[in-house]
């Protein structure tokens, strides 16, 4: 396989190495040729065909500084921080159809230099004694397929569990237990190997060749990550439903209901025991067909001021109000 080297690795937002995994598909790749490159995120990746509500904590994601971003390929939602480790592999199609055990028995059987008895179970896991260590997500184009995923090296498995499942902290505390019994981090096992030199021995097992990215490429890989990051590619696979949020302010009780489609609000309207001081129709209307993000909010608040609307209303509660509910 042929290393990829860009000199920024590990240390960029996902939206770079999901381009650069298009760049190589489409651009580099040539018939013969495996690329392989390692790197590390901190956030919640949802799959392309996800609803983000039905997979995130978004109270604790908000709380916690935790972006959500959302790959190019399908699966299930996952949570990794810098002490887990990220791979790519890309290779030309081939005539036989895909299958994960294919390119994951080139990271078995370099784990298995190490002692390590890493075994393929189901449709894209491995595990270690009987543990999960690594999930993987894979598309295909004309040009060739890609496969990337997980490695746990030292993930913190509590944070991961709070970030993916819902704010019921039963459900949380029974998430901890069960994650705790199915996945397990590898650097118990290692025999003091730093994630550092974990990398560096898959990267002299598994590749022969180097590739190095030059600025012109590395330059227009950031302008092709550009659409990985915005709104339209994030919030994409949002059905259509109804969000209420419901909190007793100064100024009284307030109902705000939200009907949204992909990420954008069709309705806004208010209800409470609240006193109106002028007719709140204009002030909802500002709302229709806006992308309910927490800025663009804020944004608009500051240009409609609630409490014009509103008797002894506090706007910084409606404000927290409005913006608990959004998903970025």
């Amino acid at each position: 396989m042929i290393l990829i080297r860009h000199h920024n690795e590990g240390q960029l937002k996902p939206y770079f190495y999901f381009a650069l995994e298009e760049y190589i598909l489409n651009t580099l790749l040539k018939d013969g040729e495996t690329y392989f490159f390692t790197w590390e995120i901190h956030g919640v990746v949802i799959g392309k065909n996800q609803v983000i509500e039905n997979e995130v904590n978004l109270e604790f994601l908000r709380a916690n500084n935790i972006d959500v971003y959302r790959r190019p390929t399908g699966g299930g939602c996952v949570y990794a921080d810098h002490r887990n480790t990220m791979f790519s592999i890309l290779t030309k199609r081939t005539n036989k159809d895909f299958s994960f055990k294919t390119y994951l028995s080139r990271i078995i059987d370099s784990m298995s230099l190490l002692g390590l008895d890493i075994t393929f179970s189901g449709r894209n896991d491995l595990l270690y004694d009987g543990k999960k260590i690594s999930g993987n997500a894979f598309l295909q184009n004309k040009n060739g397929m890609l496969m990337h995923g997980t490695f746990l090296y030292d993930c913190d498995l509590e944070t991961m569990v709070r970030a993916i499942t819902p704010s019921d902290e039963k459900l949380v505390s029974k998430g901890i237990s069960s994650v705790k019994s199915r996945v397990t981090n590898l650097k118990p096992f290692l025999n003091g190997m730093t994630q550092e030199e974990l990398i560096k021995h898959w990267e002299n097992t598994l590749t022969n060749k180097t590739y190095e990215l030059t600025d012109d490429e590395i330059a227009l890989i950031h302008q092709m990550a550009k659409k990985y990051e915005t709104k339209a590619w994030i919030y994409q696979k949002q059905p259509a439903y109804t969000k209420m949020l419901k909190k007793r302010i100064q100024g009284g009780l307030m109902e705000i209901k939200l009907d949204l489609h992909d990420g954008m609000i069709r309705s806004l309207t208010l209800h409470g025991d609240f006193f109106d001081k002028h007719d709140l129709s204009s002030f909802e209307q500002a709302f229709i067909n806006q992308t309910y993000t927490a800025e663009n909010m804020k944004k608009i608040l500051q240009e409609h001021d609630i409490r014009h609307y509103i008797l002894d209303i506090d706007s910084d509660e409606f404000s927290e109000l409005l913006i608990s509910g959004t998903l970025i």
